[in-house]
């Protein structure tokens, strides 16, 4: 199946697998599993595989998009491999933690955020095509899609029943276009989020708050008149704030979940 942008950009969808943002694009062909499957003109929002071909949005400015790949994890599962021989991996907390530690060490933190979009090709040029998101390995420059497409690979590769969404928000009364990680786990689900993570048990986790099964079916859909906003306040260790984040902002059903953890910094 083959969308066409605005730009004149294809955008390939093969089988369940497709590519991911807030770019602008018209449908050309449609398939009978993606009859409603456009998400605010844009991208088909979620994602419940293991990235290797697909491509995925990257927001470089307001309304632009850059296509990229995931390129070449290996060492990102290696790392991960070396950890979880020291935990119980039985243990959703402590599964994501290594995950959050793991993605944290590959992208070495977030000191670099504003080079970003120096490791990126735009469209517009032929060498768009070697766009990778280990191209960002070590750099400090990842954000929330960066984070969120290597959690899902990484999440994959453990069992672990993981999507990768791209949604609005309102963090704050700030609205924003953010990607994090639905997850399933022993008959429960979670909000999971690598950018914004949550304090549980004294340790930077990015389990933020536990879902019902009908709001991860609801928040997981990539179907443009299905979702639902799901506010949370919880205490962000990165930024050292409380933060009150509506995930799926817009929806006409909306629900207010508790966070996991302690959500003020008095607890630490």
């Amino acid at each position: 199946m083959e969308y066409i942008r605005n730009n004149g950009t294809k955008v390939i969808v093969d089988g369940d697998k497709v590519q991911y943002g807030e770019g602008t694009m018209r449908k050309q062909k449609i398939g009978a599993n993606f009859t409603n499957g456009i998400v605010h003109g844009g991208y088909l929002s979620s994602f419940n595989g293991s990235f290797n071909e697909e491509l995925i949005g990257i927001e470089m400015g307001i309304g632009d998009i850059v296509n990229a790949k995931i390129g070449d994890i290996k060492y990102a599962y290696e790392l991960l491999k070396s950890k979880i021989n020291n935990i119980d991996s039985a243990d959703i907390f402590e599964l994501s933690r290594i995950v959050l530690e793991t993605v944290n060490e590959y992208f070495n933190g977030l000191d670099n955020i504003d080079a970003r979009m120096d490791y990126y090709y735009c469209d517009d040029f032929e060498e768009s095509e070697n766009n990778r998101i280990s191209n960002l390995k070590g750099t400090g420059a990842a954000m929330c899609v960066e984070r969120s497409a290597l959690a899902q690979n990484l999440l994959k590769s453990l069992g672990i029943n993981s999507f990768f969404k791209t949604s609005g928000i309102i963090k704050n009364n700030n609205k924003e276009v953010h990607s994090y990680n639905l997850i399933e786990f022993n008959n429960k689900y979670y909000i999971f989020d690598t950018s914004m993570p949550n304090l549980i048990n004294g340790k930077i986790n990015p389990l933020i708050a536990e879902i019902d099964k009908e709001t991860f079916t609801l928040l997981s859909s990539p179907i443009s008149d299905i979702g639902i906003s799901t506010t949370v306040s919880h205490y962000n260790p990165y930024r050292d704030i409380d933060v009150t984040i509506t995930y799926d902002s817009g929806r006409e059903k909306q629900v207010e979940v508790n966070p996991l953890g302690e959500n003020n910094k008095k607890h630490l």
